[in-house]
C-alpha cells in the first residue's frame, strides 16, 4: 500500500527527495553510503519520518554543516 496523506502521494514525495539528495551528493563529491546512515540514523534513533529525516539532511548541505564535516578525517584532524 502506497502512503498517503490527505491525497498526496508520500511514496512519490519521498522518491524525489532521495533523487535531489543524492544529487547533492553527486555534486559534492559526497559519499551517498554515508548520507545515506545519517539519513537511517535520524529515522531509527530519533524516530523522524523519512521525508522529515531527507529534508533535515538537504538542508545540513545547504547550511555547510556537511562540508565541515567533512573537513576532518577519521581521525579527527583537519583534512
Amino acid at each position: 500500500m502506497v502512503p498517503n496523506k490527505g491525497g498526496i502521494n508520500l511514496s512519490n514525495i519521498t522518491n524525489e527527495l532521495w533523487k535531489k539528495l543524492y544529487q547533492i551528493c553527486d555534486e559534492t563529491e559526497t559519499k551517498r553510503s554515508g548520507i545515506d546512515c545519517l539519513v537511517n540514523y535520524y529515522i531509527t534513533t530519533l524516530g523522524w519520518s523519512e521525508v522529515k529525516a531527507i529534508k533535515y539532511t538537504i538542508d545540513l548541505f545547504h547550511s555547510g554543516t556537511i562540508k565541515q564535516i567533512k573537513m576532518f578525517g577519521k581521525d579527527g584532524n583537519r583534512i
